[in-house]
């Protein structure tokens, strides 16, 4: 089970959570890049970096948790072909800001997918599985959709020790606007080769954050 650190403020329940980021979506890209260069930044480059390395002529690439679809931008700007791409988000403000990026685009929630069974190549899933409710289920949907010999890209707040006063003021907003939580990052591995048979690497990076790479093997 993926554990999270305790918080002064459990995470906001789904319906209450939904409309807090419905709220952030105009201001969404702004503070997410904010994050990324005090707290993140590391951990989303790792994680870009491994997509386009495993990223093959022909690949489907679901963004689960896509925000307002930035690194769906960088990849189409780089001539991945927009027809390979889906993005999934529960907030259709979210999804309205992604409206001129012409991909497949579809409002849902990670931990009920509507794809069927190992439908994608690659499987992104940033800053999101520590936002929602139920990570163990969200993280058992983002396996289902995978293909054998699929790769699946994860990256997500988790503990660490903190580096400066910077670390510590990020975490503690986090935690204030209840929005998201901080996760045990063996946790999640266990709970990833528990849900599938798969080789697993934790990319180097350091700060609040961590990114993992799962590639599903056969039974």
């Amino acid at each position: 089970m993926i554990t999270t650190e305790h918080m002064d403020r459990a995470i906001l329940p789904d319906q209450r959570l939904l409309r807090a980021y419905d709220r952030l979506a105009p201001t969404y890209a702004f503070r997410h890049q904010r994050w990324l260069r005090f707290a993140g930044g590391e951990a989303q480059a790792a994680l870009e970096a491994a997509v386009r390395m495993v990223l093959a002529s022909g690949s489907t690439i679901l963004d689960a948790g896509a925000g307002t679809g930035q690194f769906a931008r960088s990849l189409l700007s780089e001539g991945f072909p927009p027809e390979q791409i889906t993005l999934l988000d529960p907030s259709r403000a979210m999804l309205e800001y992604c409206d001129d990026i012409p991909v497949t685009k579809t409002l849902g929630r990670i931990e009920e997918m509507p794809f069927a069974n190992r439908s994608f190549d690659v499987v992104t899933c940033a800053w999101a599985l520590e936002v929602v409710t139920q990570p163990d289920l969200a993280l058992s949907e983002l396996c289902r959709v995978l293909k054998i010999g699929g790769v699946l890209c994860l990256t997500f707040c988790a503990q660490a020790p903190l580096r400066d006063l910077v670390d510590w003021a990020m975490r503690s907003a986090v935690k204030l606007r209840g929005t998201g939580n901080f996760l045990q990052t063996f946790d999640v591995i266990a709970a990833l080769q528990e849900t599938m048979p798969c080789e697993v690497q934790i990319m180097p990076c350091s700060g609040p954050a961590a990114t993992i790479i799962a590639r599903r093997l056969a039974a």
